[in-house]
């Protein structure tokens, strides 16, 4: 008679995920809480943060790009230098959890002042409304980069094997959509309940209705209801980055030695990061990732709202986004567990690809038959394009951790902050730039974000200087929102698959990594094949005898590698 399973265990097995309940799932759970708030924080931002500069707060587009580009030039500082400091860290709650413990307060107040000015906005001096901006996103960033440079780089730690690191990276999928789209429902809620003619029953019903019927208008939101929103998501928020910081033990850091800390000491810091041939292959499929997802992020409310007049649309495309790029996860991670961290990109890319190209034949209806094609049309374009994107995300996601033991092959120390620094660093700077440089792109080409005054245009760019009155009305807005919201997006994501097909680490090179790290810890020397070391100067696209793992302590022996039954490599402290 077959074993009674729980419906924890039941629910395990359906979703492929191993390991004791205790041991393995609790803190893999923990660990991913966080993801619930920096995803929904994020996601929001991404849905109405320029449409509230813009609309509600009465700033210049050009005044928003100067607030993103800012907030870029202040992430290219302020995140290199905390990966440094949290990889120098000495605290009893470990080199990464104290950062995490102490800024869930500043992150959360942070994220409210982003939404609302204290008064300054009632002044009507844009000019100061401005600045008030630029400080509180800047007071976020900072709070951001405390809270996700230590998260990011906690992940080897709590998931040391190969594997393991994929099943915390399918869980955070899983926890992004848990803020992404219980997010926007709520604030979608907030946004229409948070008024005087909708504060009733009905009201209400009506606004949680509105998130699958229709979208709000950005122009008709009152500056009081984004306050409320950034007050009840601030809130929201705090609770499962304390779970985190509750749960996620590390072993205290008080014992560690650090390098003496000099003028030249950050720049040598990355400038060796940059040795790593790993680390160099991931971070430009990062990049060429990062940049597809800018270019597409910035242009699609110009997509719904100028170029295919589905922005009634909003609500219900966004729910079928968080849910499709969450519904891939478990394919991404079962074709990842058996063919490894790479494939599950070659085969749902397509679909991103093709989402792209709908893109390109999509225009405003001019017919109710048209209309409804159009509706269905950018229907499944959402659908192909999150499925497609979820497995480059995972396949980016899973690799990083692998670096930083490369990393410690070559140096012998362990700098998961330097490396988890691009993770977040990458996608916050190409966040930034794409949006000033699409804001500013979007205007060359005419498109227009207010109706209701013609002359308003995207950037600074005056008449008898757009690209339709220099090249012909070809070049007008379609043509401008179809460039950025499909034809570069493509480009970029056809180079990173590009880059991605040189990326060659399997598992078992991963292991024997990993065990000859352990080795030559423990015995002061390791002795590899001459097959092994090749591959490993492949990996790390550097000579052997110039990397710490070919070193040989004083009066050490060298110590061979072991293997199971199967040929997997044994990391020393399972055969003690």
């Amino acid at each position: 008679m077959a074993e009674k399973l729980s419906v924890g265990e039941r629910i395990k097995k359906a979703v492929g995920i191993e390991g004791q309940t205790g041991e393995v799932i609790k803190p893999m759970l923990a660990y991913n809480a966080t993801n619930i708030s920096t995803s929904g924080a994020g996601y929001f931002f991404s849905l109405y943060y320029i449409p509230f500069l813009v609309y509600v707060e009465g700033l210049s587009t050009a005044q928003v790009g100067l607030i993103i580009l800012i907030k870029s030039i202040w992430d290219a500082f302020t995140d290199p230098l905390m990966g440094i400091i949290t990889d120098r860290t000495r605290s009893r709650f470990g080199k990464h959890r104290v950062y995490i413990i102490f800024s869930a307060i500043p992150f959360c107040f942070a994220y409210f002042m982003t939404w609302y000015s204290f008064g300054i906005s009632g002044s009507y001096n844009t000019n100061a409304v401005m600045w008030y901006y630029i400080t509180a996103y800047l007071l976020y960033s900072t709070a951001t980069t405390v809270l996700l440079v230590p998260h990011t780089a906690m992940l080897p730690e709590m998931a040391p094997e190969y594997f393991l690191r994929t099943q915390y990276n399918s869980v955070g999928y899983l926890m992004n959509s848990a803020g992404m789209v219980p997010t926007f429902i709520l604030a979608t809620v907030v946004l229409n309940f948070v008024r005087p003619a909708k504060a009733s029953l009905g009201g209400f019903f009506s606004s949680v209705g509105a998130c699958f019927t229709h979208s709000l208008d950005p122009e008709t939101i009152p500056r009081s209801s984004y306050m409320s929103v950034g007050l009840v998501l601030a809130v929201a928020y705090f609770i499962p980055i304390m779970i985190t910081a509750a749960k996620c033990k590390e072993k205290s850091s008080l014992g560690e030695h650090f390098a003496p800390f000099d003028r030249v000491y950050f720049f040598r810091e990355y400038k060796q990061v940059f040795k790593n041939r790993a680390f160099r292959q991931y971070f430009v499929i990062s990049v060429l990732y990062a940049f597809a997802l800018g270019f597409y992020n910035n242009s699609k409310i110009f997509f719904l709202k100028e170029l295919t007049d589905t922005y009634f649309l909003y609500g219900l495309i966004n729910i079928i986004a968080g849910v499709f790029e969450a519904g891939a996860f478990p394919l991404n991670y079962a074709i990842t567990k058996k063919y490894g961290k790479q494939k599950c990109s070659w085969i749902t890319t397509p679909f991103y690809v093709a989402a792209l190209a709908i893109v390109l034949f999509l225009s405003a209806p001019k017919t109710e038959g048209m209309k409804t094609l159009t509706v269905i049309l950018v229907i499944i374009h959402t659908v192909m394009y999150n499925f497609g994107l979820s497995g480059i995300g995972f396949t980016t996601s899973n690799t990083y951790p692998d670096i930083t033991d490369v990393d410690e092959m070559i140096t012998g120390r362990r700098r998961e902050g330097v490396i988890a620094t691009f993770s977040t660093f990458i996608k916050k700077i190409a966040a930034g730039l794409m949006g000033m440089f699409v804001l500013t792109g979007l205007g060359w080409f005419g498109v227009r974000t207010n109706k209701t005054n013609s002359t308003q245009l995207i950037g600074t760019t005056g008449k008898g200087y757009h690209a339709y009155e220099l090249f012909g009305s070809f070049f007008g807005p379609s043509f401008g929102i179809k460039l950025f919201a499909a034809v570069i997006p493509l480009v970029f994501i056809i180079c990173a698959m590009f880059a991605l097909k040189h990326f060659t680490m399997t598992k078992a090179d991963h292991t024997m990594i990993r065990a000859a790290i352990a080795v030559r810890k423990k015995y002061g020397a390791v002795l590899l094949t001459e097959e092994q070391k090749k591959r490993c100067e492949a990996i790390a696209g550097q000579r052997w005898d110039n990397m710490w793992i070919s070193g040989c302590e004083e009066g050490s022996v060298p110590v061979e590698l072991k293997t199971d039954e199967t040929g997997k490599y044994i990391i020393f402290s399972e055969v003690d």
